[in-house]
């Protein structure tokens, strides 16, 4: 579906129907295991220790799936809205393996706002099919930015039309901006994964986990593996030990280098691991590479 379509039709629709009881949040009779079915979380994204330094909002599109919401699991509908202030813990998983679902993510971070759309389908799995940049937008609608930090910062439940407003107006800047001609500008699924390699070859000489890097990016491990390998082909995991190896062969090519201490140096567990891991990449042993 196009960028366009999708604005313009889908999420103005969406938000143009939330009400009242689909406003969840932190507060006292408008969390979701108080709202809707609870149900056990399984973790099939990442843990339920998932938590940011800035709010987020999370409205579901299509389907339904698990959320887990300060540790607690329940059930969400289509049009249910959660709100996540800062530093709480939140998940989401599917109901079950054959039932899909649609999201659409508010990212509020101060420094690079956004708003992406993930899908769960039983062929494709976990997939993000848009992402955009929020700090691209005009002034007047990055003001929202503030509006709904403040809502999800507050200790009362907000006025449902505050929240509708706030992001109708974000949601028609970025259409007025894709029929501007901005699609491009907008959909920064590329920025992200050249953001994630950045951080990957900055920190090469440390042991990484998918989780770091997502982390890094502001977004799960799930999504950005599977947005890593379609933009890439290559899978992240494979990436993150290639640039590790290759940092290796550098660091070996120096004076008095030995493979343990390059091992220990860039955090292998041992140097039999460390060996492992640099014939997977290279086909040779460090030892057979160095004889060369």
């Amino acid at each position: 579906m196009s960028l366009a379509r999708f604005l313009g039709q889908d999420l103005v629709v969406a938000l143009g129907k939330l009400d009242a009881g689909q406003v969840l949040g932190p507060w006292r009779g408008a969390r979701p295991q108080e709202c809707r079915r609870k149900m056990p979380f399984a973790p099939v994204l990442y843990g339920e220790d998932h938590a940011h330094g800035h709010a987020e909002l999370c409205l579901l599109l299509e389907g339904r799936c698990r959320f887990s919401f300060d540790h607690a699991g329940s059930v969400l509908e289509a049009g249910d809205l959660v709100i996540c202030p800062a530093g709480l813990a939140h998940a989401e998983a599917y109901c079950r393996p054959g039932e899909g679902y649609r999201l659409a993510w508010w990212n509020l971070s101060e420094g690079e706002p956004r708003l992406h759309v993930t899908r769960y389908a039983r062929r494709s799995g976990f997939t993000m099919e848009h992402l955009m940049n929020l700090a691209l937008l005009p002034a007047d609608a990055r003001e929202k930015l503030s509006v709904l930090r403040a809502l999800a910062a507050a200790v009362r439940r907000p006025e449902t039309e505050a929240v509708r407003e706030a992001l109708l107006t974000l949601t028609l800047a970025l259409y007025r901006r894709v029929l501007d001609g901005g699609e491009a500008q907008l959909d920064t699924r590329a920025q992200l994964v050249r953001r994630a390699a950045e951080f990957v070859r900055a920190n090469a000489g440390r042991a990484l986990a998918l989780a770091d890097v997502a982390r890094a990016a502001h977004v799960s491990p799930n999504y950005l593996t599977g947005l890593f390998r379609a933009e890439t082909g290559t899978p992240l995991g494979r990436f993150i030990l290639a640039e590790r190896v290759a940092l290796a062969q550098r660091r070996l090519r120096e004076p008095g280098a030995s493979v343990k201490a390059v091992a220990l140096e860039l955090e292998f567990v041992d140097p039999f691991t460390f060996s492992r891991a640099f014939k997977r990449v290279t086909g040779r042993s460090p030892k057979a590479w160095l004889a060369g």
